[in-house]
């Protein structure tokens, strides 16, 4: 049997930025992460969340699972988690995976910079970073930690600035990606943003290029230049993405499932479920239910 472990007991603070914003409590909020699995190894509680998590792990000897898929958990590794994905982490037998975690109110996340909100998981991108070793990343979490423990004057503006520090540090890794994905006047970026807002009701590739006011070949393009997929296959990740998140957390029936997603009826729901994952929505959900119960 699996054992389920939790974070430690959290830091937070209040936040007051010069914006004039005020953020409600918990809007940042620290995490010791310590994992000590025995002879049976461990998984955490599957779960998501209305804010964004960062992940630093010192030592790792795990697998991180972020909406279904696995990242590899090993030492000076980063996770950027974006709200609603779905995660847990299973560790092997007699593994010790300790590092730290912060959780980020959707409103601060607003505040950052369009290079570091675009790091955040989304389906059409991975949510691991793998970085060389660097003391400064255990220096910059101690003293985040040390500013919400304590909320010391301007904490909130250093808690700020430390976090953002951690976020150029990866965006900087990535800029050595070939293809920038983080051009904010990139038609790719604009894409997904539309698909995320109209997934449900728009399920043709004509109907998003309309609305970027570009050709089908333009967006297929694009598309084939940042993901090596067409458009069409994208829009078909991400409704597949939500409909096993739905079938995994909602205790709606299938039918319920498939008219929330935007399906005409169960059959063509089925038809298009099992084409993605090579089971049925039914089987999907006794899968999941199997592991975690």
């Amino acid at each position: 049997m699996l054992k389920i472990r939790h974070y430690a007991k959290p830091q937070n603070v209040i936040c007051h930025f010069k914006t004039d914003i005020t953020l409600k409590e918990n809007a940042i909020t620290y995490f010791s992460i310590d994992y000590k699995a025995d002879d049976n190894g461990f998984v955490s509680n599957p779960h998501s969340h209305r804010h964004y998590e960062i992940f630093y792990f010192e030592k790792g000897n795990a697998s991180h699972f972020i909406d279904f898929e696995e990242f590899e958990i090993i030492d000076n590794s980063f996770f950027l988690v974006s709200y609603n994905q779905v995660h847990y982490i299973t560790a092997k037998p007699n593994t010790h995976n300790f590092g730290y975690a912060i959780s980020i109110d959707q409103e601060i996340i607003h505040l950052l910079d369009n290079e570091l909100t675009g790091l955040f998981g989304k389906f059409s991108q991975s949510p691991a970073f793998y970085l060389e070793k660097d003391d400064f990343f255990t220096i910059l979490f101690k003293q985040i930690q040390s500013e919400l423990q304590f909320n010391k004057p301007k904490s909130t503006e250093l808690t700020f600035s430390f976090i953002k520090i951690l976020l150029t540090y990866v965006w900087r890794e990535q800029k050595y990606m070939p293809i920038d994905k983080s051009d904010k006047n990139n038609p790719y970026l604009e894409y997904i943003k539309l698909l995320e807002n109209n997934f449900t009701q728009i399920k043709s590739v004509q109907g998003y290029a309309k609305l970027l006011s570009i050709t089908t070949k333009q967006l297929n393009k694009v598309c084939k230049e940042l993901s090596n997929q067409t458009a069409l296959s994208i829009i078909h990740e991400r409704v597949n993405l939500e409909a096993k998140r739905k079938l995994f957390y909602s205790e709606n029936q299938v039918k319920d499932i498939c008219y929330e997603l935007g399906f005409e009826d169960t059959g063509h729901f089925n038809n298009f479920f099992k084409k993605m994952n090579n089971k049925t929505p039914v089987e999907f959900r006794t899968e999941m239910s199997q592991i975690f119960n």
